[in-house]
């Protein structure tokens, strides 16, 4: 007999389940404790997922696959290297205002040594970082001595920890002005940049 599967309780699964793990880790979000607040039963979680893992991964997934998605269409127009790396700063901020679950939930599973992130996702963001590294060398917009695990650091994880640090700050809602972006990719240029 075939499963039926309630659509609305596994988008319910999946939004409760990023904003536990953005409000207590990965290690403190249970299973239980996410179909709790999805108001679903435990055993319905267990029908869908083998694990609490298993959907934090494919929730992480998704979101990876959207940034990564994003900077390949950034990578495919005919841009020059800084105003790639400007457009992938200002995709991050774009997703902390329209949707800051899904960053905090980047920054979240980034810092938590717990968690791995899978191979294919960890190789399709240096697909792309690779190229962009050639191109940044060869036009001579990229200090020659910094690698793609450099700009994944500067560009990617520096922006993540940026806004995080906004929000961490913030006694209310954290908006982001075009003003924020500016200043981060100014900063980012100057690490970049040849001596």
């Amino acid at each position: 007999m075939a499963r039926i599967t309630d659509q609305s309780k596994i988008e319910r699964l999946k939004k409760s389940t990023m904003k536990l793990v953005v409000e207590h880790g990965f290690g403190g979000a249970s299973a239980s404790l996410i179909a709790k607040d999805a108001d679903v039963a435990t055993g319905y979680f267990y029908m869908h997922y083998k694990s609490k893992y298993e959907l934090v991964n494919t929730l992480l997934h998704d979101v990876y696959q959207e940034v990564i998605s994003k900077f390949e269409e950034i990578t495919h127009k005919d841009l020059s290297f800084g105003e790639i790396v400007g457009k992938m700063i200002r995709h991050f901020f774009s997703m902390a205002n329209k949707a800051p679950v899904k960053l905090k939930f980047l920054y979240v599973l980034t810092n938590d040594y717990s968690f791995l992130i899978e191979k294919e996702m960890h190789d399709s963001v240096f697909k792309i970082l690779n190229v962009l590294t050639f191109d940044g060398h060869s036009t001579g917009q990229l200090d020659k001595e910094i690698q793609p695990a450099d700009l994944y650091l500067i560009v990617i994880i520096n922006t993540i920890q940026y806004i995080n640090q906004c929000y961490k700050s913030a006694q209310k809602e954290v908006i982001f002005k075009k003003k924020d972006e500016d200043h981060l990719i100014y900063l980012t240029n100057k690490v970049l940049k040849p001596v």
